[in-house]
């Protein structure tokens, strides 16, 4: 019974951070809305496919029709 409430607590803990994290926009967030391209203002597909590692590691895309390297909140990355 001890082990379900520390896993429980555990849990809710990580939810926590995560949702904080997303709402300063920080790598270590989850970002769940459709972003647009800064640069067309195509809008991104629901489902992304890391093109490059930094892209699988913490999330983002590569626009389909200007090949803008994008993180997973739609800012253009250098």
């Amino acid at each position: 019974m001890t082990d379900f409430i520390t896993y429980g607590i555990i849990v809710l803990v990580a939810v926590v951070v995560f949702a904080i994290a997303g709402k300063n926009k920080s790598k270590w967030g989850i970002n769940l809305k459709r972003v647009y391209c800064p640069v067309c203002g195509t809008k991104q597909p629901i489902v992304r496919w890391p093109k490059n590692q930094q892209q699988f590691l913490w999330g983002g895309t590569t626009c389909p029709k200007c090949h803008a390297n994008l993180d997973k909140y739609g800012n253009v990355i250098p």
